[in-house]
């Protein structure tokens, strides 16, 4: 019995850990996505939200996200 609240309580500290980690790193992805997107969008006018923009966005958070698990690794 005493093993498996060991065991809950590791598992517990470990998810905790990687939210943590996650949060750490939130900034960084909107900044490295914020920076991406304004190179690609840079001769584009952008003063209205339309589908290219949102997709051109959406695409370089993947993209950011994809860095900084590569790099974290």
């Amino acid at each position: 019995m005493g093993e498996m609240k060991r065991a809950n309580a590791y598992e517990e500290q470990r998810r905790a850990q990687e939210e943590r980690s996650r949060d750490r790193f939130a900034s960084t992805v909107a900044i490295c996505a914020s920076i991406i997107a304004a190179v690609r969008l840079a001769r584009d006018d952008i003063s209205r939200p339309s589908p290219r923009l949102v997709s051109v966005v959406i695409d370089c958070v993947r993209l950011a996200r994809t860095i900084l698990e590569r790099v974290v690794r």
